[in-house]
Parts: C-alpha cells; sequence; structure tokens
C-alpha cells in the first residue's frame, strides 16, 4: 500500500512539474512602455467565465480561414477584472487582428478600431494560461510602482510562431 501511495504521489509530482514546464511558467516576462499602433478586430463577444472564450476564439478563427484572412494574432480583449465582477458577468471580445476593416461579416460578427495608445506591454512565452498567475500581478506592480491605476480591461494577444510556439503580449493601457 505504502509503495502504491508513493507511486501516486511521484506521479503527480511528475506531472505538476512536466505542466509547468510545457505552460512556460519558468519563462522570463518582459514589461516595457511602449506605444502600440491603431488595431482593427473582428470579433465575437463573449460573455461567463474567461478560461471559456476558445469556443468563440474558435468560430471566429474558422471564418477567417474561409474567408482568406490573416489571424496569425488572435486576441482576448478582457473588459472586466474578475476579481471584482461576478464570473458569470464577465465580458470580452474575442477574435482576430486584421489589416482593415470588414463589412461582410457572419450574424454576430463585430468589429471596432483600437486607436494608437501607449501601454505597458508584457511579453511571454509561455501559455497564456499562467497570464493571471504571473504576468498580470507583474503588470500590477509596474502601476503601483509609478502611483497609477490599472485599467480595467486587458487586450492579449495570441501570436502562433509554430505550431509548438506561441507567444502572448498582454497590453494594459496607460492613462493619457
Amino acid at each position: 500500500m505504502k509503495s502504491v501511495f508513493l507511486g501516486v504521489l511521484l506521479f503527480a509530482i511528475g506531472l505538476v512539474g512536466w505542466a509547468t514546464v510545457k505552460l512556460g511558467f519558468f519563462k522570463d516576462v518582459i514589461i516595457a512602455e511602449q506605444p502600440m499602433p491603431e488595431m482593427h478586430l473582428v470579433y465575437l463577444e463573449h460573455v461567463g467565465p474567461y478560461h471559456k472564450i476558445l469556443d468563440s476564439l474558435e468560430k471566429v478563427e474558422a471564418w477567417a480561414k474561409t474567408a482568406n484572412v490573416d489571424c496569425s494574432k488572435s486576441f482576448g480583449h478582457f473588459l472586466d477584472d474578475p476579481e471584482v465582477v461576478e464570473h458569470e458577468r464577465l465580458r470580452s471580445d474575442v477574435g482576430c487582428i486584421i489589416d482593415q476593416i470588414k463589412n461582410d461579416l457572419p450574424d454576430g460578427f463585430k468589429t471596432k478600431t483600437i486607436p494608437a495608445a501607449k501601454y505597458f506591454v508584457a511579453e511571454s512565452m509561455g501559455s497564456p494560461a499562467i497570464g493571471p498567475m504571473k504576468v498580470y500581478p507583474k503588470a500590477r506592480q509596474q502601476f503601483t510602482q509609478r502611483n497609477l491605476t490599472p485599467p480595467e480591461d486587458v487586450l492579449e494577444i495570441y501570436h502562433r510562431i509554430d505550431e509548438n510556439t506561441m507567444k502572448t503580449l498582454y497590453l494594459f493601457r496607460l492613462p493619457l
């Protein structure tokens, strides 16, 4: 019985270790203040827990593929603070950053343009799933050090570099 327990414990430790390395938990997060250009977005609105946006994102990516629209940079625009708003009421927009606004969109799809602005931009080569644990606290620290109030919304840009590599940019808009 003792050896079974030890085997299960070692397996669990190994699994957690593998997952933290695979998700990029030990990779550096670089934060810099920088201007970002105007961005054109095509998206679907999502209401509910942020970790459940994948279905909406996949619908936009599928449309982009059939419409021959470049969706190499997808995004999640998280509009509410999950520490303040009930998870079932969290609002987000998810979709693709595109070259120019499209007018012939399927039902439910929307477009918007985010104007050029200055941001704290956090760059991570890890999975976006580690953002709330690793990136967001580091960004909040930057705002605190400068006596600034962090914005309620955050734009995450997911740039797939190849089949196994993704770079995520987290954009925290700076006050004017």
